[in-house]
């Protein structure tokens, strides 16, 4: 039996901590195009570029279909209502079964990023920037990741490009980001559907 990746709750000042603390870790990289993947990504983003010398800022929405699919469904609603240790149980059974069956699926990250220079403002941000962070929540599969990093490089080929998240979720994920603060770890924050209401 695979052994259950810990998860965190990153709320309030534990989020704007997480959020500081991986600024400083890519400080030194000195980005001046920060690119936040929306949701979670644009938030991580946001809390970060102050503390990267507040370089140029874009959000580009790339989701998952099972990330649709939630939000179609009105999971959260649901999953309020269920047991703390349930919806534990249930996120990290999900984590799993993602790791086990899109591992073995292709996908074209090509078409995806052409599909994103397309509809976002990542073709205008990324044209003659120098160094780029990509900055995610969480990887799991890695596919987002590289759909927006595969972006970049067809808006500015010359760019030195580089990726940070607060958690990866697998224990063997396909892509490897630059900066990770938390290996195989499941996040709580303050806009996950199962997120603790005040």
């Amino acid at each position: 039996m695979t052994r259950r990746p810990p998860l965190r709750d990153l709320y309030a000042t534990d989020f704007a901590a997480a959020c500081a603390e991986m600024a400083e870790a890519v400080a030194q990289f000195e980005p001046d195009l920060v690119v936040g993947i929306e949701t979670g990504g644009a938030r991580v983003a946001e809390a970060m570029v102050d503390g990267l010398g507040s370089p140029q800022l874009v959000g580009v929405r790339v989701q998952r279909p099972a990330t649709k699919l939630k939000s179609r469904m009105s999971l959260g609603r649901l999953f309020s209502r269920l047991p703390r240790g349930v919806v534990d149980l249930l996120r990290w059974a999900e984590v799993e079964m993602r790791e086990a069956t899109l591992r073995s699926q292709g996908s074209s990250v090509e078409s995806g990023a052409r599909a994103l220079l397309a509809t976002s403002a990542l073709q205008d941000a990324a044209t003659g920037a120098r160094r780029v962070l990509i900055v995610d929540d969480t990887i799991d599969s890695g596919r987002t990741l590289s759909v927006v990093k595969r972006a970049v490089e067809l808006a500015e080929p010359a760019a030195e490009i580089r990726t940070a998240v607060l958690a990866s979720t697998w224990r063997r994920p396909p892509v490897q980001p630059d900066y990770c603060l938390y290996g195989r770890c499941l996040l709580r924050m303050p806009w996950s559907f199962d997120a603790e209401r005040p």
